[in-house]
Parts: structure tokens; C-alpha cells; sequence
């Protein structure tokens, strides 16, 4: 987790996906429970996924090289990782808490991030640096955004589980694991609106904060209605500022994002605008056409109304191709030609569309059911739930789904880190009776 964001670190990674799956079939071979697991339905999916990418290679391939290489290096890592995913969540199922340690590692390669931020502010004086994201120690936007969105949903999986606990006399306040929750939660709000600048994951952790905040708003209301008269007291507000205390954190990044970032100004009307994909085609080559005009005369925000323009194509691309291309890298690039000649774009920027248009309709139902399926799995689970699992397994595929529609993140690692974390959830709440 730790170093799956950072750059240049291929080697390492593939020597640790090698090591993971000779531990994963070792543990395995542990757990009776592993041929059970293999028929449960979000496993059963991604496995589907995975047959589907090889039946689409040997059935349908519009170009066997690439597609072959694909197979032979994403897909390949992307099965290590689903293969590790699922041992490792095989484990969390018997020892819960030990799912910091996951969190632990992306919390240190933001802290990573975070002091080589500081020594380049110390060089150059510039608090905000537009351009640093491309000399970062992750290289991209694109890891910022999907590894911190895992953290903030693992996080808002786990207080809501121990403030659920409290409530119920269960468990006493953890403040050192709450110090570490906060801390991390800060360290990538942080790096979402100072050090990268990036709008999806800011808007993301926006949902997911105020999602939880909310939800554990409401429970304390209904905890204090219930208690209102006879042991009310001083602790209640100590609760009620603990659930304010996010709330503010937030708007502060919120309004520092604002300030910087010009994108929301008429955010809705660019998106009106770039929906009329035939009205107005300048998204197929904005730099020689340029770009429309809002009702009030200004020019519509670029990353705005390229990215719902070609997300508005890519969805009709793939209306017409429903079986996909059969490659993740640039798919929109090579399906769009057949319906507009002169369009330069290479992505829609919406990892799903993208996956659809890679897939088609079969790969997106393979993939979305397993996740769909988990929160399904995991909302059932709820009222008899001993363990966070069922909780954090919610969040973090609610906070997948959500990335995975906003974010460029249909490719390379990305996928290896999707099949990791479906594994890793399907086997924490895999209903098993026996365990070893």
C-alpha cells in the first residue's frame, strides 16, 4: 500500500507481488473456507472479469499485439493482486483491527509526499506550486486522488463503527487511533488542495466526510432525544463537537480549494454545454476549435467541458461497441474514430467509461456487480456485526464506485489496486462458519 503510488518503484512492486501470492496460496492452503470463498458472489464476478478479458482476447480482439501485452502485464499483476487481496482480507476477517496496517501504509506514502513538498516549498518559496505534481514522488494527480480516497473511506468505515460501539457502551473512545485517523484525513486534504490541486479528489472526500458526518449526526441526535431528561449531560456536547470538528476541517480545505481552483465558477453550465456533444464539437479538438461560450459571454472552464464532453462520447461510444475494444490504455482513442473522424481525445477522464469502452457492457457488469454486490452483502451483515469489517467494506467500495466514475484511473496499477480491494472486501465479509 505503501509504495503502490509512488513512481519508479516497478521493480519493487512487481517483487512484492510475486512474494504476496506465494504467502497468499500459503494461506490458502490454511483456510478451509478457500473453495467457499471462490463460489461467493463478488469473487465469482471478478473471476468472470477475468475470464471474460481472456475469452475477449482469443473471440474479439481488434488488436491481438496490444491486447496481448495488456494480458501479459496489467491483468497479469492484476491477478497477483486479486490473489493476495483475498488472503490478506481472509486474515482481517479473524483480526480487524489489523486493517490499520493497510491504512498505515498509505498514510506514510502521503507523509512521504507531504516533506517532499516542504523541502521543494523550502526551494522555491511557493506555497501553491500547479505544476508539482508532475516532479512528485507520485508522478500524477491519479494516484493522489485513489489512494487517498481508500484512506478517507476506510476511515469513515471504522469511526462510524466505533462511535456505533460507543453509543452502545461497547467501547470506550480509542484517541490514539482517532490522532491517526485525523491526521491522515488532514495529510490528504492537504495534498488535495495544495500540493496537487486536484478537484475530483477533493470532491469525492467531500461526499464521503459529509456523508459520515450526517450519519453520525443523526445517530447522536437520536441517541440524545432518547436520553434527553434523564442522563443528559456534559458528555453529549464533548460528542457533538467531536462530530463538528470534521465538519469544520473540511470547509477550511474546502474554501482554501476554492480559492485557488477557478473550476466550480459555473461548473453546471459547462456541464449543460458539454453534453450537446453534436451542438457544439469543439470537444473533439479544442485546440484548433477552442471552446464555447456560457449564456453569459465567458468561456466555459477547459477541464470542465472537456471532461463531460468526452464523457458524453465515451457513453455513446460504447452504445455502439457493446463488447469493447479490448484494451484499457486509450480505448476512447480508438473507438471514437468510427463515429467522429476528426476527434483527437485518447480518454473520457471516467474510469468507467473507459473500462466500458475497454469491455464493454460485460466487463461492466462483471466488475460494478462485484462491488455492488459487496455493499449489498455488507448492508445485510450490519445489525448482526460484531467487527468494523462490514462497515469499512461499504465505504471503501462506495468510495471506489465514486473515483472510478470521476477519475482517470482505467489503467496500469489502478485496476491492479480495484481487484485488490474487491478481493480484500469480499473476503472480510465472507460469511464462513469455520475459519482455519
Amino acid at each position: 500500500m505503501l509504495i503502490w503510488p509512488i513512481s519508479n518503484t516497478i521493480a519493487l512492486r512487481n517483487g512484492l507481488l510475486i512474494a504476496g501470492t506465494i504467502l497468499a496460496l500459503i494461506v490458502f492452503k490454511r483456510f478451509s473456507c478457500t473453495k467457499n470463498l471462490i463460489r461467493f458472489l463478488p469473487i465469482s464476478l471478478s473471476i468472470g472479469m477475468f475470464i471474460w478479458v481472456l475469452l475477449h482476447f482469443l473471440l474479439f480482439s481488434q488488436d491481438p499485439i496490444l491486447q496481448l501485452h495488456e494480458l501479459g502485464s496489467t491483468w497479469k499483476r492484476s491477478l497477483l493482486a486479486f490473489l493476495i487481496g483475498g488472503a490478506t482480507g481472509l486474515v482481517l476477517r479473524q483480526r480487524p483491527q489489523q486493517t490499520n496496517f493497510l491504512w498505515l501504509g498509505i498514510y506514510a506514502s502521503f507523509l512521504f509526499l507531504v516533506v517532499d513538498y516542504l523541502i521543494a516549498f523550502t526551494q522555491t518559496g511557493q506555497v501553491f506550486m500547479p505544476r508539482y505534481y508532475f516532479v512528485s514522488p507520485f508522478g500524477n494527480k491519479i494516484n493522489t486522488v485513489i489512494m487517498g480516497i481508500l484512506f478517507i473511506s476506510a476511515v469513515c468505515g471504522a469511526t462510524a463503527f466505533q462511535y456505533q460501539q460507543i453509543s452502545l457502551n461497547k467501547m470506550k473512545l480509542n484517541w490514539g487511533l482517532s490522532v491517526f485517523w485525523l491526521s491522515g484525513v488532514l495529510l490528504i486534504l492537504f495534498s488535495y488542495t495544495t500540493i496537487i490541486d486536484t478537484r475530483n479528489g477533493i470532491g469525492i472526500a467531500t461526499i464521503l466526510l459529509t456523508a459520515w458526518i450526517m450519519i453520525i449526526f443523526l445517530a447522536k441526535l437520536r441517541s440524545i432525544k432518547n436520553r434527553l431528561g434523564t442522563n443528559f449531560n456534559v458528555s453529549y456536547w464533548k460528542s457533538i463537537l467531536l462530530i463538528a470538528l470534521p465538519l469544520l476541517v473540511l470547509l477550511f480545505f474546502i474554501q482554501g480549494h476554492l480559492q485557488i481552483n477557478r473550476g466550480w465558477n459555473h461548473f453546471f453550465e459547462d456541464l449543460h454545454i458539454a453534453t450537446q456533444i453534436d451542438r457544439y464539437p469543439q470537444w473533439q479538438n479544442t485546440q484548433q476549435l477552442g471552446y464555447p461560450q456560457t449564456a453569459g459571454g465567458e468561456m466555459v472552464y477547459p477541464n470542465n467541458y472537456e471532461r463531460a464532453a468526452w464523457a458524453t462520447a465515451g457513453i455513446d461510444s460504447i452504445t455502439k461497441n457493446p463488447l469493447g475494444f479490448g484494451l484499457l490504455e486509450h480505448s476512447l482513442e480508438r473507438v471514437i474514430k468510427q463515429s467522429y473522424p476528426n476527434a483527437t481525445i485518447k480518454s473520457a477522464h471516467s474510469a468507467w467509461i473507459d473500462y466500458g469502452l475497454a469491455f464493454g457492457i460485460p466487463g461492466l457488469l462483471f466488475t460494478l456487480g462485484a462491488l455492488l454486490s459487496i455493499i449489498g452483502i455488507a448492508l445485510r451483515q450490519l445489525s448482526a456485526s460484531t467487527s468494523p469489517n462490514a462497515l469499512m467494506a461499504i465505504w471503501v467500495a462506495s468510495g471506489l464506485l465514486l473515483t472510478f466514475t470521476v477519475a482517470e484511473v482505467s489503467s496500469k496499477h489502478s485496476i491492479e489496486i480495484l481487484f485488490f480491494c474487491i478481493a480484500l472486501l469480499s473476503a472480510m465479509i465472507f460469511p464462513a462458519t469455520d475459519s482455519t
